[in-house]
């Protein structure tokens, strides 16, 4: 059995499309972090850096199997499930650095943004500048990559399992943004039909 520590945020919600995506089984453990659970040792000991999405897989013989960060839970399921990889080595090496675009960048340029312009108790003109810059030099990349192939690395993928959710986050908190970039708002339209994709993307409800 797989259980899934996670919170409603776009990182944690990679980790859930993924899991429904390819249809295996998990118990689903929400950690409060407005409360600290993530500081709690229990939970320390299976994400170091006290970040979600952090899982557990049971194994036999009493043993577990931790994995700490979307990232690692992403590459790790569609290696083992032998899905949403490309099996070209071309298509995959585009996959994987579309992949790692949204794991290295476009994730945590997203979330610093928000530190910035939201959290932060003082607005500082130039963080907030660099971030937002950052975030629509990502958008534009992708936005360009999309305008000649269907998906991140041609055929669906863990590149766009890592990217979806903080695209879909933009799209609601920026209104309009996405009508700027057009071929971008196609592909999040059709990752948002997806029956696995709205399923991930409510998980913790």
């Amino acid at each position: 059995m797989l259980t899934l520590y996670t919170f409603p945020t776009p990182n944690g919600r990679k980790a859930s499309v993924m899991l429904e995506e390819v249809g295996l089984p998990y118990k689903v453990h929400r950690v409060d972090l407005q409360a600290g659970e993530n500081k709690r040792p229990e939970f320390v000991a299976t994400s170091p850096i006290t970040k979600i999405p952090a899982l557990v897989e049971e194994l036999p013989g009493g043993k577990a199997r931790r994995l700490f960060g979307s990232g690692a839970i992403l590459l790790h399921f569609a290696e083992r499930t032998g899905r949403l990889l490309p099996d070209s080595l071309d298509d995959r090496a585009e996959a994987m650095s579309w992949f790692m675009l949204g794991v290295s960048d476009l994730g945590p340029t997203a979330v610093d943004m928000m530190r910035f312009s939201v959290r932060a108790p003082e607005k500082i003109p130039y963080a907030i500048d660099l971030y937002k810059g950052e975030l629509m030099r990502c958008y534009g990349a992708l936005d360009d990559r999309l305008a000649t192939a269907e998906y991140l690395g041609n055929s669906y993928s863990i590149a766009d399992i890592a990217c979806f959710p903080f695209i879909a986050a933009a799209a609601v908190a920026g209104g309009s943004l996405l009508d700027r970039f057009p071929n971008l708002k196609r592909w999040h339209d059709a990752v948002a039909a997806r029956p696995a994709v709205q399923r991930g993307m409510q998980i913790p409800d």
